[in-house]
């Protein structure tokens, strides 16, 4: 790599890492930790994507273009540390749930308002029929434990109330769905970003960004007030078309079923850091 374009990879990756080390740091996961596991993901990345002619690579060409030497290309084969099981979705089936609340009209009421549902009944559109439509096939009680943990909802009487139709958990360092949430989200839009710069990928993704100076911090509080208003609605409308396209679909048998596909959308400012 010529100079200047090593200096953009270093200053990209600083700006990557940073506020991925500050995080790692407040969990109190040492640097050590942390390089064993980029040694895996270079291993596995180089030998999913970087085959020859559909083949995988060999261990002399993962070690040529991981820079790893061949000894540790060999160790990093022989684990395994990525649970696809745990690292995903279980988090958006909350999130589902939630926004099959506020759209629903068995659940709302004459104003449009999340109704307070019995979390059990034989009579009223319950919190158990909520979870069984738009959770994908999650337990109840799992989903409201999710919830309760999230400040999303509160029981009364065997009754739930909705406090806020997003799912977001308090800043609890040792919140897993949190950490998983984070895996998740980063994932995506780096996956999109090197869809959209990848010169042998053809349609690029979607993805913009909005950005603006010198707003007055007095006006902040309306700037992220609009910001999370509109998002929402957005976001509500993307996932109620979404799985209307999924519940009337009618594929053929050698139709390929897309894994997973979707929007995110996150609202920043200078002086988080």
């Amino acid at each position: 790599m010529t100079q200047p374009f090593n200096n953009v990879i270093r200053q990209m990756l600083i700006q990557i890492f940073r506020p991925l080390v500050r995080i790692m740091l407040r969990l109190n996961v040492p640097f050590n930790e942390v390089s064993e596991v980029l040694k895996w993901t270079y291993v596995d990345v180089a030998n999913q994507h970087f085959g020859i002619n559909g083949k995988k690579p060999t261990k002399s060409r993962t070690s040529v273009i991981t820079g790893l030497a061949r000894a540790q290309v060999d160790k990093q084969m022989k684990l395994d540390l990525f649970n696809k099981e745990n690292s995903q979705y279980n988090w958006n089936r909350a999130v589902r749930v939630l926004t099959g609340w506020i759209e629903d009209s068995q659940y709302l009421d004459q104003h449009g308002k999340a109704k307070i549902i019995p979390i059990e009944s034989g009579t009223e559109a319950d919190f158990k029929t909520l979870v069984e439509r738009y959770s994908g096939g999650t337990t109840y009680r799992s989903i409201l434990d999710d919830l309760l943990q999230s400040e999303s909802v509160a029981v009364k009487n065997d009754r739930v109330e909705l406090l806020k139709p997003f799912y977001l958990t308090v800043n609890d360092p040792d919140d897993l769905q949190k950490i998983n949430f984070l895996g998740v989200s980063t994932q995506y839009l780096i996956e999109t970003i090197d869809h959209n710069i990848d010169p042998n990928r053809p349609n690029p993704r979607f993805q913009r960004i909005v950005f603006h100076e010198h707003l007055p911090q007095s006006l902040i509080n309306i700037a992220e007030s609009y910001v999370r208003e509109q998002s929402q609605k957005l976001a509500n409308d993307v996932d109620e078309y979404l799985e209307h396209l999924i519940q009337h679909a009618n594929p053929n048998e050698d139709d390929e079923l897309i894994p997973y596909l979707g929007l995110g959308l996150y609202f920043y400012k200078a002086g988080d850091e």
